[in-house]
């Protein structure tokens, strides 16, 4: 499991969270696709098509995928977003801490534990992933 599956298991918070879109390239190219309150997630590798359904907004914000079946629960504190995220015989702790405007450092403890960092800049993100002690580098937009 690349960055995209990653992505979709945890969800980018604020992304999930606001039911926003992005495109990744690197190297597991994906898709995340709002419609309404419905995210569909198209991907190279597992999972290669997805749905994230948005259950709350808000401060509180909650989310359901299919496949496989996950749910998350999560809020918006100042900077930072933590989700808690419920899958199949796994819990993760998603997370995210806005440094400023253009910078974000991200990751998930529980199953699957790795550390990120991403640059935005308007639309366009940059973004370094540390997991199982390899790097991968990123980079999309946001839409």
């Amino acid at each position: 499991m690349e960055l995209a599956a990653f992505l979709w298991a945890l969800g980018t918070v604020p992304v999930a969270m606001a039911g926003g879109g992005t495109v990744g390239l690197g190297p597991q190219p994906w898709a995340l696709l709002p419609i309404g309150p419905l995210q569909v997630f198209v991907g190279v590798g597992e999972p290669t098509v997805g749905g994230r359904l948005r259950i709350l907004t808000g401060p509180w914000f909650a989310w359901l995928d299919l496949p496989p079946p996950r749910v998350a629960l999560g809020r918006a504190i100042g900077p930072a977003w933590l989700a808690l995220v419920r899958g199949l015989g796994d819990l993760q702790l998603a997370w995210e801490v806005m440094a400023s405007s253009h910078l974000a450092l991200f990751g998930s403890l529980g199953h699957e534990n790795a550390c990120g960092l991403r640059f935005r800049w308007t639309r366009l993100w940059a973004a370094a992933l540390i997991r199982h002690g390899g790097l991968t580098l990123w980079c999309g937009l946001y839409f």
